[in-house]
């Protein structure tokens, strides 16, 4: 089974942010469109169900 924490796009919250939590993340993808490139964050946690675009970290 594999979980968020071992993505490629996870970051965890470091625990100088004021919304630190242990286990806290945020799945951080790059897109890109006619307009260039960016970046769509959601919240998630290191122990959640990867999703569809789970990438194994190195």
């Amino acid at each position: 089974m594999t979980t968020c924490k071992d993505c490629t796009y996870y970051f965890s919250v470091s625990e100088s942010a004021g919304d630190y939590e242990p286990g806290k993340g945020d799945c951080v993808t790059e897109k890109e469109d006619t307009k260039g490139k960016y970046w769509l964050s959601k919240p998630t946690t290191d122990i959640s169900l990867s999703c569809p675009t789970y990438n194994k970290s190195k």
